[in-house]
C-alpha cells in the first residue's frame, strides 16, 4: 500500500491508501495518464485525460512552461511510486492553495 493524495473537483485533497494501478483507474473513473508540473518537483499527478471538457475542472498546471487545466479527479503520487511522505503532501496542498 502507498500513500497518495486525491483531488476532485471542488474539494480539498485528501490522502488516501492504494495499492495498484487498479485503485488509480477506479479513482480517475477510467484510464490515466501521468502529467507533471514545473512547480512539483519529484510529484507525479495520475489523470483521465477523456475528462477533459466533460468532468468539470480541477486546477491549472504548467508543463514546460504551458499552461493547462486538469479535468475531474486527479491522484497525486510520489513520482519515483513510493508513499507521500507528509512533507509531500503539505507541498501538494500549498501548490493547491496557489492555484485559487
Amino acid at each position: 500500500m502507498i500513500t497518495v493524495l486525491l483531488k476532485r473537483p471542488h474539494e480539498d485533497a485528501a490522502p488516501l491508501q492504494i495499492s495498484d494501478t487498479d485503485d488509480v483507474a477506479r479513482l480517475v473513473g477510467g484510464d490515466f495518464e501521468l502529467l507533471s508540473d514545473d512547480r512539483l518537483d519529484g510529484i507525479s499527478l495520475l489523470v483521465n485525460e477523456e475528462l477533459r471538457g466533460v468532468e468539470a475542472n480541477n486546477f491549472p498546471v504548467t508543463a514546460d512552461g504551458f499552461l493547462d487545466w486538469v479535468y475531474g479527479p486527479c491522484v497525486f503520487v510520489k513520482a519515483d511510486g513510493t508513499s507521500l511522505t507528509d512533507e509531500d503532501m503539505e507541498k501538494v496542498r500549498k501548490y493547491l492553495a496557489s492555484q485559487v
